[in-house]
């Protein structure tokens, strides 16, 4: 594999795993009304291409390591 086959490979894993943790969040049961209603309005910004949320996701994909790891260190 050439570095550049390496790149996007690894792009894609962070892309993929980024987008499966969003949908874990978004589709946790076991979240209160409050959180699983503004859940259900994020995915509904999300599917309209409303600005704000299309950044938040962008900028959530390029994060998402971290809150992850910081997410699983606090439960510990």
């Amino acid at each position: 594999m050439t570095t550049m086959d390496m790149g996007i490979l690894a792009g894609a894993l962070w892309v993929g795993g980024g987008l499966l943790f969003i949908q874990g969040i978004v589709t946790n049961r076991d979240a209160s009304p409050a959180v699983a209603a503004n859940s259900r309005a994020v995915v509904e910004d999300l599917h309209r291409g409303r600005p704000a949320a299309l950044v938040a996701a962008v900028l959530f994909l390029a994060v998402w390591p971290a809150v992850w790891i910081g997410a699983h260190v606090v439960r510990r």
